[in-house]
């Protein structure tokens, strides 16, 4: 991930409503694609988010057996309190509350801060 890109992200968790028209991390989760499928169409070879990297680290964070059901789905469900070895992928999320949509949106970014600060320790050890 880019710094412009870090940068977008975290001008988006000031004002999400602003930027996605509703704080849920599957309206996040589309922004993010989209914008992907910009840079793609551009010819602009970045990654958002490093997807399997990201997935996987994700999964491991929170306790998943796998990364398939993607980042937003595995938080959203973690905030909820589900259990991860025991989701229905396909209706965990019929009654979300608005309370739940904004945990799950600030432990994103909480993963997100993780996430890069790892990556950082990481690429320092390298050196």
């Amino acid at each position: 991930m880019t710094k412009e890109t870090y940068n977008i992200l975290k001008r988006m968790e000031e004002r999400p409503a602003m930027w996605l028209g509703e704080c849920t991390l599957k309206a996040l989760s589309s922004f993010l694609m989209g914008y992907q499928s910009g840079l793609t169409d551009k010819g602009i070879d970045e990654h958002i988010l490093p997807t399997f990297e990201f997935f996987e680290w994700i999964k491991n964070k929170l306790g998943y057996y796998e990364s398939t059901a993607g980042w937003a789905n595995m938080i959203l469900a973690s905030t909820m309190g589900l259990d991860p070895k025991n989701i229905d992928w396909d209706s965990y999320d019929i009654n979300v509350s608005s309370i739940q949509h904004n945990t799950s949106f600030k432990k994103f970014y909480e993963l997100l801060e993780d996430y890069m600060n790892e990556k950082t320790e990481c690429n320092r050890n390298k050196k």
